[in-house]
């Protein structure tokens, strides 16, 4: 399984009469798993696959953890699937991504058509030497598909000032996306069932 992880951190420096660096890093990665069902409720496929987070989504999460109090509050995050192939680069956007028409639409979550919220737990942390892992995961959103079906090709999350639920929109800071190993063929009354979780290495 390829794992594609997203690196950011900080470095610190301090100087002392020796110039001893102290350098602190710290990578994030994130998995998509997709299980879908027919109208029956019989397992028809699975996947799980690794995602980018896009350069405006790290701006976020910095923005989120180091800038002053009050600058942020949290909005969805919002979960949507996307209906053709991606090319997921660092510059990406909801701009390049929604209006470029790449999200699909056939579905509902909850009896309403919207892109489901992702709530996640309270994050957790394992082990201290040589590496710390903390990690926090979204529970399972169900979308009902509906119309024709479709082709589904991935996953993307969204979130930041201005996020909404509503399929289709460019509003809020994308944060992240992904394809399936295979692009996966739905029809009416399936149900896909996604949950994310991201993780922490230092």
């Amino acid at each position: 399984m390829t794992k594609e992880i997203s690196n950011f951190g900080d470095h610190a420096v301090a100087t002392l009469q020796a110039n001893a660096n102290i350098p602190e890093g710290m990578g994030i990665e994130g998995w998509y798993h997709v299980v879908c069902r027919d109208k029956d409720g019989v397992f028809k496929w699975e996947d799980e696959f690794p995602n980018l987070v896009v350069a405006v989504g790290k701006q976020l999460l910095l923005d989120t953890l180091l800038r002053t109090s009050g600058t942020y509050t949290t909005v969805g995050p919002f979960l949507g699937l996307t209906n053709a192939t991606l090319t997921p680069a660092a510059t990406d956007t909801m701009t390049t991504l929604v209006g470029g028409s790449k999200e699909f639409t056939a579905y509902t979550v909850g009896g309403s058509a919207v892109r489901g919220t992702a709530t996640f737990a309270a994050a957790s942390s394992a082990g201290a030497t040589p590496s710390n892992v903390t990690t926090s995961a979204a529970s399972s959103i169900t979308y009902t598909i509906t119309g024709g079906g479709g082709t589904v090709y991935g996953c993307f999350l969204v979130t930041g000032t201005g996020a909404v639920s509503t399929q289709s929109s460019t509003a809020g800071t994308l944060y992240s996306e992904g394809n399936f190993t295979t692009a996966k063929a739905t029809t009416a009354g399936d149900t896909v069932s996604v949950t994310y979780s991201t993780t922490a290495t230092s």
